[in-house]
């Protein structure tokens, strides 16, 4: 992804696509960010790291957005939902709650582990290493619900 970007960059540029144009930059400045970085220094950019960033990305500006929602800012906010369109383009389809249950019961099988809340930590890291594009808080609500 992050050798295509620059090419993205310049098509959006030849339509005249502001959001879009702009938003591409904060991905490559992302990922420039990412392998600059202290902890990263050295390191190359996988497609995990790739998909991570942009999803850190999203939650920045879904936090943006409920902030300019509670201060009558609507404009702004739209400008913020605009960007997370676009971003949300380069991350892979979210696990659905059918997904995550049969992950969960795939787990619950090949472990042999007892659906029991002491075993939670257990599934979820079972399940989110399955299903690396699930969402964290669905994941623990189908989990808490299928444990004793």
């Amino acid at each position: 992804m992050k050798d295509n970007i620059n090419a993205l960059i310049m098509e959006a540029m030849k339509k005249h696509d502001a959001v879009r144009t702009e938003t591409l930059r904060a991905i490559k400045s992302a990922f420039l960010n990412w392998q600059t970085s202290k902890e990263n220094a050295g390191k190359e950019l996988t497609e995990t790291d790739e998909i991570q960033v942009i999803k850190k990305m999203v939650k920045q500006r879904q936090e943006s957005v409920e902030q300019y929602i509670a201060a009558g800012r609507k404009e702004l906010a739209d400008a913020e939902q605009a960007q997370i369109d676009v971003l949300e383009t380069f991350l892979p389809k979210a696990a659905s709650e059918e997904d995550i249950v049969r992950a969960f019961n795939a787990a619950k099988e090949a472990n042999g582990w007892e659906a029991e809340k002491k075993n939670m930590g257990l599934f979820v890291k079972a399940i989110k290493t399955a299903l690396p594009n699930a969402d964290g808080k669905m994941v623990a609500q189908v989990v808490q619900s299928r444990l004793v």
